[in-house]
């Protein structure tokens, strides 16, 4: 009888709970129909008070293997070391420089070295002093290629100490703005193990706020690390709030609607869209054309339609977020009366059926070109299209050519190409002499007068001087035209409720800061 009676009451209090959820069951659906649950960077009434949230996080990996942001494959595993590792210099949210692991520096006149003062009382997780020979060791390890940094140490001839708190890094030509280049964390001479110099150290799974921290301890206690198998657990995982934190790299922002109280960070990239021309084909190598098709370009409107507005359009090579606010929003529409000024300008005159021609050096050119892109990017080949039917529109005979990945880096890098849309990440000190030395670039170009506005850029180191150097770089460079720049990709970071402030993302990192992390 006594079984009896435990057994009814077992299924008396089994009952009353699954009522309890049900009813949770209905308040979340009901919550979720009227839209409470897609509000974002809101404090919802129904939160938890702060007492009882416990002062850590989760966050999560996919493809671990290895904790080194020099050479790790995994994006997730590069953004869990920015709570571990520290730069000489970051960026904050409008590029301009910040020491972190550097007090100080001095740039050489010729732009050709830079002399860095290492912060003093900076210790390893594991105790040790932090000293030049960690950064001379992290140098010659990005040096000897194969890490996430190679194009980082493309300029850097050499690196030599003076002392344990003084390094000086020599550079093979002038390189602007040389201290926001060095962005790249710093490893340990000879380290085996998990040691950095940030906010929060490795213990084994999760990481602990270190308490030796020269900024300060930080004001989340632990990061609990979840690996996790593929992507689509990922986003399960972080639309169940369990984990902490995700990027646009494994969002897609163009379609993703933040849930509950989460918050998105936008910010600027320096990814850039162009469209390149071949300055020694027939037709591109005559700049008016150039001008033309640059001012044919409606930017905006690929911003919109194009990239959903997950992109930020500019006519010039600098990132809109930038602190030299530069002026970028002149002739973001296609401007087709200054297509034509331009085309009639350079001698070009259009034909009975509308198309145009020249006569140059005694024989007749006319305007029939091709645009060449990567096929896997659906992106690149829409801006494609939508640049050919508006060069067709206007008498600018223009066809697209589909490349695989291998035939288009190919046909770029041996100049067997007319115009082709790219991509690339811009520096992060904004040194675009890769892609306008008479040295070598990928169009084909060369101007002495760009070669010496780089050279005095790189000795330069008052904010108004470098704004109006760099204003004549960029005027110079929109009027020859070699590339179009067309826009620069948007990112962002997503974080859940609990998460409460901290977060500022940057175009050099995604996770930075991190000891101004706040859960309560």
């Amino acid at each position: 009888m006594r079984q009896m009676k435990k057994l009814l009451s077992i299924i008396t209090a089994c009952f009353l709970v699954l009522s309890l959820c049900s009813c949770s069951v209905i308040e979340s659906f009901k919550n979720a129909m009227n839209g409470s649950e897609t509000q974002t960077g809101a404090e919802s009434s129904t939160e938890n008070d702060d007492s009882e949230i416990t002062n850590d996080i989760t966050v999560g990996v996919t493809g671990l293997d290895e904790y080194n942001p020099l050479t790790t494959e995994s994006e997730s595993v590069r953004d869990i070391c920015g709570f571990i590792f520290e730069p000489l210099f970051g960026l904050d949210e409008s590029g301009r420089t910040v020491s972190m692991l550097a007090a100080s520096y001095t740039v050489a006149n010729n732009g050709k070295s830079i002399t860095i003062n290492l912060r003093q009382g900076v210790t390893w997780h594991d105790g040790t002093e932090f000293s030049s020979r960690d950064v001379l060791y992290t140098i010659n390890m990005i040096r000897g290629g194969g890490t996430n940094y190679d194009k980082f140490a493309e300029p850097i001839a050499g690196a030599s100490a003076t002392d344990s708190s003084t390094v000086v890094i020599s550079f093979s030509r002038p390189v602007p703005c040389a201290a926001a280049l060095l962005t790249f964390p710093i490893l340990k001479s000879g380290t085996a193990g998990i040691v950095g110099t940030g906010p929060f150290y490795y213990d084994g799974g999760k990481l602990t706020a270190y308490e030796g921290y020269y900024g300060g301890r930080a004001k989340i206690d632990t990061i609990n690390i979840m690996e996790i198998p593929d992507r689509e657990k990922y986003l399960s995982l972080f639309n169940a709030s369990v984990i902490a934190f995700a990027g646009s790299d494994m969002l897609d922002m163009t379609s993703y609607m933040p849930k509950g109280n989460a918050k998105v960070y936008d910010y600027v990239s320096n990814d850039m869209v162009f469209a390149g021309f071949n300055t020694k084909s027939p037709v591109f190598s005559d700049k008016p054309a150039r001008q033309a098709v640059s001012q044919i370009i409606d930017r905006d409107r690929i911003e919109k339609r194009i990239y959903y507005s997950r992109a930020q359009a500019s006519e010039i090579a600098l990132n809109p977020a930038s602190w030299m606010e530069l002026e970028t929003k002149s002739k973001l529409k296609s401007n087709d009366a200054g297509v034509q000024d331009a085309l009639k300008g350079g001698g070009w005159t259009a034909d009975e059926n509308g198309t145009y021609k020249k006569e140059t050096e005694g024989r007749l050119i006319y305007f029939s070109v091709n645009i060449i892109v990567n096929s896997e990017s659906d992106e690149r080949v829409k801006i494609a299209e939508e640049i050919c039917g508006k060069m067709n529109t206007a008498g600018m005979k223009t066809a697209v050519i589909k490349c695989t990945p291998e035939q288009f880096d190919y046909r770029v890098q041996t100049g067997d190409y007319d115009m082709f849309i790219g991509q690339t990440e811009l520096m992060p000190n904004n040194d675009i002499t890769p892609l306008v030395s008479s040295d070598g670039n990928s169009f084909g170009y060369s101007d002495e007068t760009v070669d010496t506005i780089l050279s005095q850029l790189s000795a330069l180191q008052y904010d108004e001087e470098v704004q109006a150097v760099c204003r004549e770089l960029y005027n110079k460079i929109a009027e020859d035209v070699p590339f179009a720049p067309i826009c620069f990709m948007k990112k962002s970071i997503v974080t859940i409720a609990k998460i409460k402030d901290g977060v500022q993302p940057s175009m050099e990192a995604l996770v930075r800061d991190t000891h101004n992390w706040r859960v309560k």
